[in-house]
């Protein structure tokens, strides 16, 4: 099967298992182009924003004439904006991203899963990656090279959107400062931990050689219960650390085992990251 048929046969089991869910907006306003959400400011929806004082130019049919019967004051009501918020999912694509080929499907997987439910949302989506640009929302992302120094991509992003990280976040570097930067001026922030089972829960081999995919560094090492328990040790306050940053920032988290798109959304929700469509 050619990589653009297996894409389309991934997007189309991705979409399918995604179609009961719509990711979940922020309870503030956002950000976004004409749509049906709450914006930042003042627009045409039925929501009243706040009264002001009258001046030339504004609409006559905005008048608030009750006001004006109670205190002679000429004020116009302004109401809350109706945007289709902007998404913006933002793609780690390191090598350690396709460790195994389960990984590597699951990644894709998510990323059509997400475009998908954040479009049910109202959103407006768009595919970025960690470091770089924008990705091609019709082909597959190409996962390969190292550790991306940066979760900002090289382009403005949004004011006011949602940004959905997803990463396994295996880098050397702290995560806290770089979740932090990628929050700054976002509505909301919501990072997905997608790690490999091999990698959540390794089994007691014997001597092993590990070799670090995107830096080419090896290490030899008995892959025994004692190693396998430091690991998890390490592995587990990596987590903690990843979650309490983005917590800081007011966002949602959810590490998230490489599976079958059903089972990896049915996590999301548990998470508070996907609700079923009403």
């Amino acid at each position: 099967m050619s990589g653009a048929a297996s894409w389309t046969e991934l997007e189309r089991q991705a979409r399918g298992a995604a179609a009961p869910y719509r990711l979940v907006l922020p309870s503030g306003p956002v950000g976004g182009g004409a749509g049906e959400f709450a914006g930042l400011g003042a627009g045409a929806s039925l929501e009243l924003l706040e009264l002001r004082d009258y001046v030339p130019g504004d609409d006559l049919r905005h008048l608030d004439w009750r006001a004006y019967a109670r205190s002679d004051r000429l004020q116009t009501r302004l109401y809350r904006a109706e945007v289709a918020p902007w998404v913006e999912l933002i793609c780690d694509c390191s090598a350690s991203m396709a460790v195994s080929a389960r990984k590597e499907r699951a990644a894709r997987a998510l990323l059509a899963a997400l475009l998908w439910c954040s479009r049910a949302a109202g959103g407006r989506p768009r595919l970025l990656a960690c470091g770089k640009g924008p990705l091609a929302a019709t082909s597959p992302p190409a996962f390969g090279g190292p550790d991306p120094l940066e979760l900002v991509p090289a382009v403005p992003l949004r004011p006011r959107g949602v940004r959905v990280l997803l990463s396994d976040l295996l880098h050397r570097a702290d995560p806290a400062p770089r979740l932090a930067r990628l929050a700054a001026g976002a509505a909301q922030l919501v990072v997905i931990q997608l790690l490999d089972p091999w990698e959540l829960a390794p089994e007691a081999t014997g001597p092993l050689e590990l070799v670090d995919c995107e830096s080419g560094e090896r290490l030899e090492l008995e892959l025994v219960p004692e190693t396998v328990a430091d690991y998890q040790r390490r592995l587990q306050r990596l987590r903690a650390e990843a979650e309490r940053a983005v917590r800081a920032v007011g966002g949602r988290y959810a590490c998230v085992s490489a599976a079958e798109p059903a089972a990896m959304l049915a996590t999301l929700m548990r998470a508070g990251i996907l609700e079923p469509l009403p």
